[in-house]
């Protein structure tokens, strides 16, 4: 029985770089994460890394949220007094 891996995508960075048969660790949203050993890292850029572990495929993506995601509410200058 071949069961497919579960897909996680998120937007955060590595705490280490992803080595073959070790853990990654990676951190987003304030949270310190640790995975199951990597099996294979598919692909590697400026702003994404691709790897697969034991349990999952993870596309993490170490670009930040352009502004208007961050904040979607409009925002209006203040006058300090």
């Amino acid at each position: 029985m071949n069961e497919k891996k579960k897909e996680v995508k998120l937007c955060g960075c590595l705490i280490r770089p992803a080595v073959v048969g070790k853990a990654a660790i990676y951190a987003t949203k304030g949270h310190v994460y640790r995975t199951s050993r990597v099996v294979a890292i598919h692909d590697q850029t400026e702003n994404m890394v691709h790897f697969e572990t034991q349990n999952a495929h993870y596309y993490l993506s170490t670009s930040p949220f352009p502004p208007a995601a961050m904040n979607p509410l409009p925002m209006r200058l203040a006058a300090c007094a």
